[in-house]
């Protein structure tokens, strides 16, 4: 489930269950520790978020945002900080695109380098990325 995490892979119920399993098999986790962890997003979420995501995973999940349009370097750069970000976090949110890390690039936020269009097709792809990290009963 890790592998399938850090490659961006949708994971099922049957995948978070095993993952539970092993958290109180090996006393990782209490079942309140889990509880907790549900409530905060999910078991999901929480390991993505100390593994990370794959950058070729990450690069994928962005490409489409990039392809087509003349960006200029900054636009160019933001996404390669979101994707490093990414890379290192397991996810993102929009509001993260305010944080100090990309204001060297957008003192004013992304509104200072992408339209309003841009910035939800941005959310989409966050949302998408989150997705993923939450089971689906029907994906294998």
């Amino acid at each position: 489930m890790v592998r399938k995490l850090r490659l961006n892979e949708q994971i099922t119920e049957l995948d978070l269950a095993s993952l539970e399993e092993i958290f109180l098999t090996e006393a990782i986790a209490s079942p309140e520790d889990l509880d907790e962890v549900r409530s905060s997003g999910g078991l999901g979420l929480f390991v993505r978020g100390l593994c990370g995501l794959d950058r070729q995973a990450a690069q994928k999940a962005f490409e489409i945002f990039c392809a087509g349009k003349q960006l200029s370097s900054r636009q160019l750069d933001f996404p390669t900080l979101i994707i490093d970000t990414v890379v290192r976090r397991g996810t993102l949110s929009l509001g993260d695109l305010y944080e100090d890390s990309f204001a060297d690039l957008a003192p004013g936020g992304p509104d200072d380098l992408f339209t309003g269009d841009e910035l939800e097709r941005l959310k989409v792809i966050f949302k998408e990325l989150e997705q993923t990290a939450k089971p689906t009963a029907l994906a294998a």
